[in-house]
């Protein structure tokens, strides 16, 4: 699921391998990635989000009794708390805390298998009330059937995807703005939340009624993967665009690095991140500015990581897919980050196929880290 991240990895190794730079790069635990998800193919919405991620307990202060549970219970795959419309089949309208368990095949019927989730959802339940301050109580057990969300968004099953089983809690719907800031009050240290950079506009976000977010946990080993997610959705106005403009959607005139990474060289954990399902097979695409690359190890890799710019995921496949790079910039404008599409454009290939069809609008929450975008990524057209 954190295709992109993996991406991100092998480009800082092979880019910085056996070069000489008068301040060395830096990769922090603490990632903020904004993404512009396009969907001209299926959904007609355009979906902008801003992700902060991190495993460092310090960055999003989990308590460690807590976050000890939830890696020591192996049947848990992933905790999401969202005030999305819909969290899952049979809830409207209320804020969801998800506790998902991987269900193993030939390990008894539907019966068995909801209640491993509600005995691994009420274990950890009371704690997790406690720490945000919510009441939220069972709901219900939902089986989710269908794999699809799960290998379009190479989640490996953690949200959704055959097998999986969510142990549901609701309590009353609360407003994205006020969710966010009761998350944030009691997750993030002042360091961060002072400190400006792409936490800012996620906070913009929220303000909009339209606008919801998603805080996820997701168990690996001695540690966790957490994320928040503050989303907005543009629908049925896709297909239309000739060109894209990231701070449009963003609602800001201009995006900046969080002061966080004042301390060094980071060039990997801020990116601007846009993915595009085109409507037609011949889709191209240009940008004002592109990284110039070379190839290690048969890796496709931007050349200095030092200079600001574009660079095109070339293995994407069928979908264009492309990472605003900072650089020793420490900011970008409307003009860097713009996105024409058309006839003219420089050819930025894609194949789009059948299968397409299926893939939801969470394919940028992928590319992000994400993993929640399935709950309602794909809204009505």
């Amino acid at each position: 699921m954190y295709r992109v991240f993996a991406i991100l990895g092998v480009i800082f190794i092979l880019s910085f391998a056996g070069t000489a730079f008068a301040e060395q790069p830096r990769l922090a635990t603490f990632h903020e990635t904004a993404t512009i998800f396009v969907d001209q193919k299926m959904s007609n919405n355009v979906t902008a989000s801003i992700s902060l991620q991190t495993t460092s307990l310090h960055e999003f202060q989990i308590p460690a009794a807590l976050d000890q549970k939830i890696r020591n219970d192996t049947n848990i795959v992933a905790v999401v708390i969202t005030n999305e419309n819909q969290c899952v089949l049979g809830v409207q309208d209320d804020i969801c805390i998800l506790v998902n368990i991987k269900r193993q095949e030939g390990e008894g019927g539907i019966k068995k298998a909801q209640q491993m989730a509600k005995i691994s959802g009420d274990a950890i339940i009371g704690d997790i009330n406690e720490f945000f301050g919510l009441q939220t109580k069972y709901h219900s057990t939902f089986i989710h059937y269908d794999d699809k969300a799960n290998q379009a968004l190479d989640t490996q099953g953690q949200v959704s995807g055959k097998g999986v089983v969510s142990a549901v809690y609701t309590a009353s719907f609360q407003s994205t703005d006020f969710m966010f800031n009761r998350v944030t009050s009691v997750l993030f240290p002042n360091q961060i939340r002072s400190m400006g950079g792409f936490y800012d506009i996620a906070q913009t976000l929220t303000k909009d009624d339209n606008s919801r977010m998603t805080f996820s946990i997701i168990p690996r080993g001695e540690m966790s993967v957490m994320q928040l997610k503050v989303s907005e959705n543009y629908p049925r106005i896709a297909r239309e665009l000739s060109s894209v403009e990231p701070l449009q959607y963003l609602k800001a005139s201009q995006i900046k690095k969080s002061d966080y990474y004042n301390v060094g060289f980071f060039p990997l954990n801020s990116i601007v991140q846009i993915v595009i399902l085109p409507k037609d097979e011949s889709a191209q695409a240009s940008v004002s500015k592109t990284l110039e690359t070379i190839v290690k190890n048969n890796q496709t890799v931007p050349a200095d990581l030092e200079k600001s710019g574009w660079f095109f995921n070339s293995k994407s496949g069928k979908k264009i897919e492309g990472f605003y790079l900072f650089g020793k910039e420490t900011s970008a404008e409307s003009s860097d980050l713009k996105v024409t599409l058309g006839e003219n454009a420089s050819i930025i290939p894609t194949n789009l196929g059948i299968q397409e069809i299926i893939i939801l609008a969470g394919i940028s929450a992928a590319a992000a880290g994400a993993v929640v975008y399935y709950l309602k990524g794909m809204r009505s057209k």
